[in-house]
């Protein structure tokens, strides 16, 4: 008996080997700029000397400051995604979809990669046996690329590199609308190596952007320039501060009418020259007194000491740079380390985080619709071309307060709505405002089910002990009634 074996067709077309140059070649031309603000972030970025004030010998010298880093950081700590919800409790199973992946871990990498690149991306595809499917992951903007449909809101083609190698991408994925196409780098040629034809209609890859704009589609990085610029002189004002130290940190002193022997030890070699500043010149023979047969008062050596400058400009102008680049971030100055002795109280403390908080919703909206796309991406790898995409209309994303309100205010404020007959005690909105996470949630809905449920037995046990009791007093009862019917007749 034969059987049939499907053997995928190892081709790709003009149009698609024209993707995957243009895809690749701008791929390329980004790899710098994600170089660039990698480094910033991590604090690698190299000291752009002026070469004014720093010795030669000194420009190694390391700073890191990591105001950069604390931009993005700050930023992304408010953005915690919590999965799909819907209106009438149906998720289409997506709530499954969002713990299989563990994507209350890995959102995070994609949020954080977008905030640094200005662009994220997310693939959706069949999991192997083992792993869950669909099988969502994040990808780096220096890895992956897309070409996006605005009137689509959408991507029409996505490459993904595999592997590098000297000469540049060794292995790429190509993702269309109809198939997924492996190709491989053979000398200046491509070969296909796999081609998974899905015909889904629908590129299986999400498009996360931060801070784009009608003329920047493409995202752009939490690190602007102006940070960038700022992070170069806090790390040369911090390298001047370390250089001061360093002349510092010993008292500078000077010698007025010394001769060249007070500086030489007993066989007539030089003396080391931590020795004469630690100690040396402090103990210099007096002339004077040395049995000289014609002492002169003016042969005595004159001792004294420069001011040692003070650490205090260095600190002022770092205090300034932090409070720049807080402006520029939308964050408190108080993030960088620099308080006062008076805590701020609570209004002031809402009042300095107003901009940060309205900058995290906004990429709540942003991050929001590639997460909705990212959800019928794994309708349609799930339920294939039956996937009802129209049930999708009741579905939306659900985040996590981006604000940092209290315990007791939180409580406060759900008391009053509920008093006021705003909100249900029992409702998600309600548990959504108190804070409670999804998992605290479903457990106090196991918990109402059981005390439901013991309750329930507990009443039918009652009814139960109530019929045995009176069953003694309704049989008399109903045989009184009956001789009294006898008697009648």
């Amino acid at each position: 008996m034969a059987t049939a074996v499907y053997l995928p067709t190892l081709t790709i077309s003009g149009d698609e080997l024209a993707q995957v140059e243009y895809m690749l070649e701008r791929l390329t031309h980004y790899i710098p700029r994600n170089r660039v603000a990698e480094a910033y972030y991590e604090g690698r970025n190299k000291l752009k000397s002026l070469n004014i004030t720093i010795p030669p010998h000194l420009r190694d010298l390391e700073t890191v400051v990591g105001w950069a880093g604390t931009a993005v950081d700050v930023l992304d700590e408010r953005l915690e995604w919590q999965g799909w919800t819907s209106v009438d409790g149906n998720d289409l199973g997506l709530g499954e979809i969002y713990n299989g992946n563990q994507l209350d871990v890995d959102a995070g990498l994609a949020h954080l990669d977008t905030l640094i690149y200005g662009t994220g991306f997310v693939v959706v595809g069949a999991g192997y046996e083992g792993e869950p499917s669909p099988l969502i992951t994040v990808e780096s903007a220096k890895n992956m690329t897309g070409i996006y449909d605005n009137r689509l809101r959408r991507l029409t083609a996505a490459l993904g590199v595999n592997s590098w190698c000297e000469d540049g991408a060794e292995e790429v994925t190509l993702y269309t609308p109809y198939a997924n196409i492996t190709l491989a780098k053979n000398k200046s040629n491509w070969t296909v190596i796999d081609r998974d034809d899905h015909n889904l209609g629908r590129v299986m890859v999400a498009q996360m952007t931060n801070r784009t704009r009608a003329s920047r589609q493409s995202g752009r990085s939490e690190i602007t320039r102006a940070i960038r610029s700022y992070v170069d002189q806090g790390m040369r004002t911090m390298l001047g501060m370390e250089i001061n130290r360093e002349f510092y940190s010993v008292p500078q002193r000077y010698i007025l009418g010394a001769d060249m022997d007070m500086f030489l030890d007993d066989q007539g070699n030089p003396i080391d020259s931590w020795a004469t500043v630690a100690g040396r010149m402090t103990m210099l023979p007096d002339p004077i007194n040395d049995g000289d047969e014609d002492p002169d008062p003016a042969r005595r050596p004159t001792i004294g000491q420069f001011s040692a400058a003070s650490p205090a400009p260095y600190l002022d102008q770092v205090r300034g740079l932090s409070q720049m680049v807080a402006a520029e971030c939308a964050i408190p100055a108080s993030y960088f380390g620099f308080v006062t002795s008076n805590p701020s109280s609570a209004d002031a403390i809402r009042q300095e985080e107003a901009r940060l908080i309205k900058r995290a919703e906004r990429r709540q909206l942003m991050f929001g619709r590639t997460w909705m796309e990212v959800g019928k991406l794994s309708l349609l790898v799930r339920d294939g071309k039956n996937a009802d995409l129209s049930a999708f209309n009741n579905v939306s994303v659900k985040w996590r307060d981006a604000a940092t309100p209290t315990r007791s205010a939180a409580a406060d404020e759900a008391v009053k709505l509920i008093s006021a007959g705003v909100l249900p005690a029992d409702s998600t909105v309600t548990y959504d405002r108190l804070g409670l996470s999804p998992q605290e949630q479903r457990q106090l809905e196991n918990d109402k089910r059981r005390a439901q449920a013991s309750q329930r037995i507990s009443e039918i046990a009652a009814a139960v002990q109530a019929t045995k009791t009176n069953a003694p007093a309704v049989e008399a009862a109903a045989a009184s009634q009956g001789a009294s019917e006898e008697a009648a007749a």
